[in-house]
């Protein structure tokens, strides 16, 4: 769902990283209910422990949900962006009277390319909005309307208005969901507080061969969910960045295209 290929080394590095945590808090709770626990203790964890994994469950599952449906929106919304500005393109591609053409052609090409290297840089898509933005900004001035336009010109420029006011808006909304991620550190401490918790209470019981695969098991898959959370929720940055393959696709096209006069 765009996630990147390097994500695969990130969910494994992640699930190991928690596997080990999580073994080592089993110990540390074996440890002391071995020492200090009594015949009701596994009663007493086993209910706490049944509460907790519910609400880590239904907690972990809304949030998995809403990142995914977020990074799918995301995607939409690269593929509009995509689809508006070949929309642009074809509209003064096809004013063959337009005087300054050249012009807007230009700066259509030359947002198209700045757009795509903002989600190609690393440091995410908002290092360099302000000079993008400007591009924008000027083939929309370049095609406002004039009073001697012919019919067809006048029709031209209006419905590149319109799609470039989408085009506006679709970008703020980029802007602004780029600076930070939909899952903040609230539910990261939240998350870290339960696995921790539910790791301890492993520990209730015995060391067995088996009892320990299903931790391990239970850990590993802790750990990896975490991690695609994390990339799902903030799909404007590694390792979770969405595929530019659309503005590529577009950029491509732009140079197969056939030039007119």
């Amino acid at each position: 769902m765009g996630i990147q290929d390097n994500f695969l080394l990130v969910g494994l590095i992640s699930g190991i990283a928690v596997t080990l945590a999580g073994i080592a808090l089993q110990f540390i709770g074996h440890f002391l209910f071995k020492r200090f626990g009594d015949e009701d203790t596994k009663e007493v964890a086993g209910v706490a422990g049944f509460r907790v994994a519910a609400i880590f469950g239904i907690a972990c599952g809304l949030i998995f949900a809403a990142s995914a449906a977020y990074l799918i929106e995301t995607k939409r919304d690269l593929q509009e962006e995509a689809r508006l500005i070949g929309t642009l393109q074809f509209f003064v591609r096809n004013a063959q009277e337009l005087p300054n053409k050249a012009e807007v052609q230009g700066n259509l090409r030359a947002f198209a390319e700045r757009s795509l290297k903002e989600f190609q840089a690393r440091e995410g898509v908002g290092s360099a909005g302000r000079l993008t933005n400007t591009y924008l900004g000027e083939s929309c001035r370049g095609m406002l309307p004039a009073e001697n336009d012919a019919p067809d010109i006048a029709w031209a420029k209006s419905e590149f208005q319109r799609s470039c006011s989408k085009l506006i808006d679709l970008r703020g909304k980029k802007l602004i969901s780029s600076r930070e991620p939909l899952v903040s550190t609230p539910f990261w401490a939240f998350f870290a507080i339960c696995f921790a918790f539910l790791a301890f209470l492993f520990g209730v019981f015995r060391l067995t061969p088996i009892n320990i695969a299903f931790a391990c098991i239970f850990y590993f898959t802790t750990g990896v969910t975490g991690a695609i959370i994390f990339a799902m929720s903030n799909p404007y940055h590694e390792p979770g960045k969405v595929d530019a393959r659309p503005l590529l696709l577009l950029l491509q096209g732009a140079d197969e295209a056939p030039a007119t006069d």
